[in-house]
C-alpha cells in the first residue's frame, strides 16, 4: 500500500489524489483552484476593457480634430473679409463635418456593442474572482445634437442705456455640474465685473462667463463735428460729409480704442456705428458737444445678434430734451458643457436655466451665428476632453488591476501547490523504502521456505 501510494503520487505529481489522502486540503485546494482561473479570467476581462475603451478614445480623438477644423472655419467666417458666398461655402464644410461626426457617433462600435450613441451606460467590468467585484463605465454620446455648450445670458439690469449704471448689485448662487458657489458684485458694478466675480468659481462649478457691452450709435441730426468724453478720455470727430456718413465719430472713437477698451465699426450702412467694448465694461459717454445747440444723435444698447435692447436715448449738449451723458452697461453670457442654473437675490432680478446650443444647430453663414458657433464648440471640445480623461483614468486603473490580479494569482498558485502537490523527494524515498522492504521481505520469505524444504529432504532420507 505504501509502495502503490508513493507511486500514485510520483506519477501524478499531486499529493491528494482522492478526497482519503486529506479531505480538508483537497477542499482547500478546490476552493483556490476556483480562484485562480477566476483571476485569469478576470485579467482577461480587463485587458478586453481597455480595448474598448482604447477604440473609444479613438474616435474621441477624431472627433476632437474634427470640431479643431470646425472651429477654425468659424473663425474665419467671423472675419468680414468674406462676403455671403463665402461664408456659405464654409458653412458647407461645417454641415459635412457636422455629419462625420454623427456617422462616427452611430457606428463606432466594439465587438458589435455601440460605444458611442449614449446607450453604452451603467455597465462594468468583471474584474475579480467573486461576485460584485466590477468596475463601472459610462460613456456618453457625442452625437451633434449632445455635444455643444450649455448657455443662457443673465437677466438683470444689465444692457441698458441709463444716466448711470443700472446693476443694483445682488449675490448669485451658480449651480454646475462640478458644484455651487455664490458670485457676488456690488451695485455699479459692469458686466465685466459680474463675470469676473462668476468666473472667480469656475473651478467649482464648471461654469464661466463671458461679458461684452454693445452700443449704436445713429440718427445723426446735422453734419457737424461732434466731441465727447468715452470712458474718461476724450473723443472729437471732424466733420462729417452728411448725416448718413458717421465713420469719422467712427475713426476718432479708434483713435483711443486703447484708452477707452471701445471699438466701433460701421452698421448695416455708413449711417450707423456700432460700439463693443470687448470685456463688458461699460461704455460710458459724458460732455457731449456739438458746433450747433440742438443736434444731437441716437444710443441704443445691443445684443450680440445686433438686436435692440429698450428704447433708445438722444443725446447732445443738453440744449434742449436731451442728455449729455450716458451710460451703456453690457450683457453677461454663462456657459458650461454641461447643465446649470443659477439664482440671485434682487428683487427684479429674473432666473433663467441654461439652454443648450448643440453643434447639430450651428450655422456660420452670418458673421453672429460664427461668433456664436466658436462657444458651442468650445463647449463641445471641453466635453469631448472631458470624456477622453474619464476614459484615461479607467485605462489607467485597469493596468493597476491586471497586475495585481497577477500578483494574487501567483502566491494562490504558490498555495495550492504547497496543499496539493507531491513532495518528489519524500515520495521517492517513500517508494525506494517500500521496494526495499518488498524485496527484503521476499527474500526472507524465500529463505524461510527453502530451510521447510530442507527438513522435508531429511526425513525423506
Amino acid at each position: 500500500q505504501q509502495m502503490e501510494k508513493a507511486m500514485e503520487q510520483l506519477s501524478s505529481g499531486k499529493r491528494i489524489n482522492s478526497a482519503a489522502d486529506d479531505a480538508a486540503g483537497l477542499a482547500i485546494s478546490t476552493r483556490m483552484e476556483s480562484q485562480i482561473k477566476g483571476l485569469e479570467q478576470a485579467m482577461r476581462n480587463a485587458a478586453d476593457g481597455q480595448s474598448l475603451i482604447d477604440t473609444t478614445e479613438g474616435a474621441h480623438t477624431e472627433i476632437t480634430n474634427i470640431l479643431q477644423r470646425m472651429r477654425e472655419l468659424a473663425i474665419q467666417a467671423v472675419n468680414d473679409t468674406n462676403v455671403t458666398a463665402d461664408r456659405a461655402n464654409l458653412n458647407a464644410e461645417v454641415n459635412q463635418l457636422t455629419a462625420e461626426i454623427d456617422r462616427i457617433a452611430g457606428q463606432t462600435t466594439w465587438n458589435g456593442v455601440a460605444v458611442l450613441d449614449g446607450t453604452f451606460t451603467s455597465k462594468s467590468f468583471q474584474i475579480g474572482a467573486e461576485a460584485g467585484q466590477t468596475v463601472s463605465l459610462d460613456i456618453d454620446s457625442v452625437s451633434t445634437t449632445q455635444l455643444g455648450s450649455y448657455k443662457t445670458t443673465l437677466a438683470t439690469e444689465a444692457n441698458n442705456v441709463t444716466l448711470a449704471s443700472a446693476i443694483k448689485g445682488d449675490t448669485l448662487a451658480v449651480t454646475g455640474h462640478l458644484g455651487s458657489a455664490n458670485a457676488t458684485y456690488a451695485a455699479g458694478a459692469s458686466a465685466k465685473d459680474i463675470a469676473a466675480a462668476i468666473n472667480a468659481d469656475t473651478s467649482s462649478t464648471g461654469v464661466s462667463a463671458t461679458a461684452t457691452a454693445m452700443a449704436k450709435i445713429d440718427t445723426l441730426t446735422a453734419a457737424e463735428a461732434v466731441s465727447f468724453t468715452l470712458n474718461g478720455t476724450a473723443v472729437a470727430s471732424s466733420t462729417p460729409a452728411s448725416t448718413n456718413d458717421l465713420r469719422n465719430i467712427r475713426d476718432a472713437i479708434n483713435a483711443v480704442a486703447s484708452s477707452t477698451g471701445v471699438t466701433a465699426t460701421v452698421g448695416s450702412t455708413n449711417a450707423e456705428l456700432v460700439l463693443t467694448a470687448i470685456d463688458g465694461r461699460d461704455i460710458a459717454f459724458t460732455s457731449v458737444s456739438t458746433a450747433t445747440a440742438g443736434t444731437d444723435f441716437s444710443i441704443t444698447a445691443l445684443r450680440a445678434d445686433g438686436a435692440e435692447v429698450g428704447s433708445a436715448v438722444v443725446i447732445d449738449d443738453s440744449s434742449d430734451s436731451a442728455v449729455d451723458a450716458v451710460t451703456v452697461t453690457g450683457y453677461v453670457e454663462l456657459s458650461s458643457m454641461k447643465d446649470f442654473s443659477f439664482a440671485g437675490t434682487a428683487a427684479d432680478y429674473a432666473d433663467a436655466d441654461a439652454n443648450l446650443s448643440a453643434i447639430s444647430a450651428l450655422n456660420i453663414s452670418t458673421s453672429a451665428g460664427a461668433q456664436s458657433a466658436i462657444t458651442a464648440i468650445d463647449g463641445a471640445l471641453e466635453k469631448i476632453s472631458q470624456a477622453r480623461s474619464d476614459l484615461g483614468a479607467v485605462s489607467n486603473r485597469l493596468d493597476h488591476t491586471i497586475s495585481n490580479l497577477g500578483n494574487i494569482q501567483i502566491n494562490i498558485e504558490a498555495s495550492q501547490s504547497r496543499i496539493q502537490d507531491a513532495d518528489f523527494a519524500k515520495a521517492t524515498g517513500e517508494l525506494t523504502k517500500s521496494q526495499i522492504m518488498s524485496q527484503a521481505a521476499t527474500a526472507m520469505l524465500a529463505q524461510a521456505n527453502a530451510s521447510k524444504q530442507g527438513v522435508l529432504s531429511l526425513l525423506q532420507g
